[in-house]
């Protein structure tokens, strides 16, 4: 590898630990059939050595004899030299090229061996690296980890509202894995251009496969903002009305309540939304204003036209009033609450109203108060009891058959 073992980045280390595995068992088998070769080189001098060897030693003893003055003894000796010198020329001629054989080969062994020995240490050198890099990448990400639950122990010695804790425990468990996944990023790849590239695939990949669920991610933090959803809050979500359960990083979940009125009861079901709900502009979200509690119903009835418009108009304002004089408190405060909540609103009132017209049919009057979520049949309840007590009230006034009291709580 033209990097240093230093610069390069765990995944790198790797395959250069198993390139350098692979040439140490390429050399191995160099050397081993280097070995073969030889051997078979050696057994094929053996009898050349040995057949070379009786030459001499018969040529030494044919030049020990004692001269013969026979000149017939002298021509046999003379013959048995020259067919000892014409072997031991065809034996050296045959011996002399694996000879040099041997020489090469033995080079080629020793040539082999030193790379085999260079190649060990750089794959020592290489494992070195990568056991150290990655025992540093342990102690990081331990370290990471142990300031996390450092973290995680502040968050619950210094926070304790439930919500807010919650917040800040998702917060910190995003922040934990961002700065692992970056640390192992950094640890794999060898240079910068390789982590952009990586990370661009990544983030490509991810946003092509993971859209909901970003999408879902992104919805959670406007959910929980300033003028979010908590839990216990009720909503009404895409004609759904129901109590917030649950709020997950994906979802939320709201037991829904059945009937429609203001104080409906549950219906046994919980239905599940998606955060990405806040991004659809056909599924808007309808809460509660942080901290109040207060629907709006409205009573409507007609009077005879023959009654006195005035005296109408007083005696409901004031059978209305005396309902709503126990819970005026309440409303107040509510209103107050708002006051300091919402910087844009300076003048809130939360007051019932009376509307008179009159109409062919007579005098319709209209009464729309407000009503807290927690007893809205009772106030409901009461308001009708003092209207039909004026109404009996001396001098009576006088409905039209078709203007009984109706009563309306869909009002928005």
């Amino acid at each position: 590898s033209g990097n240093r073992p230093g610069t390069l980045g765990i995944w790198g280390l790797v395959g250069d630990l198993f390139r350098l595995s692979h040439k140490e068992q390429m050399l191995d088998q160099q050397i081993q059939s280097t070995d073969q070769l030889m051997l078979t080189a050696k057994q094929l001098r053996g009898p050349l050595t040995t057949n070379l060897r009786k030459l001499i030693k018969s040529g030494d003893e044919l030049a020990a004899q004692q001269p013969s003055g026979d000149p017939a003894a002298v021509a046999h000796q003379k013959k048995q030299l020259d067919e000892l010198t014409t072997q031991f020329k065809e034996t050296s001629s045959g011996l002399l090229p694996l000879r040099k054989q041997g020489i090469l080969l033995r080079q080629y062994k020793t040539t082999l061996t030193t790379w085999r020995e260079a190649v060990s240490g750089k794959y020592h050198d290489v494992l070195r690296s990568f056991l150290v890099r990655l025992g540093l990448l342990v102690l990081i990400i331990a370290g990471v980890l142990v300031l996390g639950a450092a973290w995680r122990r502040a968050i619950f010695h210094y926070v304790h509202e439930t919500r807010r804790r919650y917040q800040f425990l998702l917060f910190r468990k995003i922040v934990i894995w961002v700065v692992v996944g970056v640390i192992i990023a950094f640890s794999f790849v060898t240079e910068l251009g390789s982590v952009a590239t990586f990370v661009g695939l990544l983030t490509a990949g991810v946003a092509v496969a993971m859209q909901n669920v970003i999408l879902s991610v992104a919805g959670y933090f406007f959910l929980i903002g300033k003028y979010g959803i908590r839990v216990g809050d009720r909503v009404q979500i895409a004609g759904v009305s129901g109590k917030v359960i649950d709020i997950g990083i994906v979802r939320f979940h709201l037991l829904e309540l059945g009937g429609g009125a203001a104080d409906s009861q549950p219906s046994g079901r919980v239905v599940t939304f998606s955060n990405s709900v806040v991004f659809q502009p056909t599924s808007s979200v309808f809460k509660q204003i942080p901290g109040t509690s207060f629907v709006w119903h409205e009573i409507s009835l007609t009077f005879s036209a023959e009654g006195n418009y005035q005296m109408t108009h007083e005696r409901i304002t004031a059978a209305v009033d005396t309902a709503l004089e126990n819970y005026r408190e309440a409303m107040e405060q509510q209103i107050r609450h708002m006051e300091q909540t919402l910087d844009s609103i300076s003048s809130i009132e939360l007051r019932p109203r009376t509307h008179l017209r009159t109409t062919a049919s007579g005098i319709e009057v209209t009464v729309r108060f407000p009503v807290g979520l927690q007893n809205a049949s009772e106030i409901d309840d009461r308001v009708m009891r003092e209207i039909y007590a004026a109404i009996d009230q001396e001098p009576k006034l006088m409905l039209v058959e078709s203007g009984m009291p109706t009563l309306r709580t869909d009002i928005s």
